[in-house]
């Protein structure tokens, strides 16, 4: 899943727009269709943090590329292969390949292939304006031609006369990602929600989900014959919430985890919750059990046990 340290601010603010903003687009792989605002100048790609930006697609590198956008250029991008080659194609469509360990400039927008992952960056930064001196001089310069193209204004004005406000909604809804900020936005607690309700649906209960920072994680392990089930998950939550919410899987698939050989009689869900374990006695959270298992928690309708990495779950 696509997972991330990145601001989702949904519009910049003026003040954004000149430190170096630019817009990433997922085009294919695991995360298609994500869109994310890049705020900070420096961005690391990779499969696993620390990297900024963890994609869950094949062949990326822990750390595979580095971005730095330039803040004298609005519209101009490094992109530095750390971890593995990176192929880039340019606004003509020209390919070149950036091998591991060297670097090229080049001007937005740009595709990049990272992995089975094909990106695109945009700039949202708007050119530097022009000298309030050299607009008066234009003006006093070329006085005939402002006033025809007034004419010309006011004569296409009676031809065109739709409401501005229906234009500008126009153009929103043609635009993907220009919906307003926060508009039926999806809340941190409803994607949790249905991410937890998607896990417990594909027998990945394993799969513990926490929030952190305003983000979403998700950790554990679970059987490789599920790795299938587990990226189904991580595209759908892209799909629903990828321009909201952030997500960032630390899980890895393990060989077939035999079930702990431990029995259960009995399972109290009330207050201060326990098992009664094959000689009848009670066994509260936090205890240890045969082959190393602790009882980790007694929560809804499953009881979780653990050890090291190895989680499981037995679900009621």
């Amino acid at each position: 899943m696509m997972t991330a340290l990145i601001s989702l601010s949904g519009t910049p603010d003026a003040a954004v727009q000149e430190s170096g903003v630019a817009r990433l687009e997922i085009l294919h792989g695991l995360h298609q269709s994500v869109s994310l605002l890049l705020d900070n100048p420096v961005y690391v790609i990779g499969s696993a943090v620390p990297a900024d930006l963890v994609l869950g697609d094949a062949d990326v590198a822990e750390q595979h590329v580095r971005l730095r956008f330039s803040v004298e250029h609005v519209a101009i991008v490094a992109i530095e292969a750390l971890g593995d080659d990176v192929t880039v194609f340019d606004s003509l469509g020209q390919r070149r390949v950036v091998n591991v360990g060297h670097g090229q400039r080049i001007s937005l927008p740009v595709e990049l292939l990272v992995g089975q992952s094909r990106l695109c960056l945009r700039s949202t930064r708007s050119a530097r304006p022009i000298p309030a001196v050299s607009r008066r001089l234009a003006l006093l310069k070329w006085p005939a031609l402002a006033a025809l193209l007034l004419l010309v204004t006011c004569a296409t004005a009676f031809a065109f006369r739709a409401p501005a406000e229906s234009v500008r909604h126009s153009i929103a809804d043609s635009v993907p990602g220009s919906s307003v900020p926060g508009k039926n936005a999806p809340t941190l607690s409803q994607a949790r929600s249905w991410l937890e309700g998607a896990l417990q649906d594909a027998r990945l209960t394993q799969l513990r989900v926490e929030e952190r920072g305003g983000q979403l994680n998700v950790e554990g392990a679970f059987p490789a014959a599920q790795k299938s089930s587990w990226l189904q998950i991580q595209q759908a939550f892209d799909t629903r919430f990828g321009q909201h919410i952030v997500l960032t899987p630390n899980v890895q698939a393990s060989t077939a985890l035999a079930a702990p050989r431990v029995r259960f009689q009995a399972v109290w869900f009330g207050r201060n919750p326990y098992v009664i374990d094959e000689h009848g006695k009670r066994v509260y959270p936090g205890a240890l059990l045969p082959d190393n298992w602790r009882l980790e928690s007694i929560e809804g309708n499953q009881v979780r046990l653990v050890r090291g990495d190895e989680r499981f779950a037995f679900t009621l």
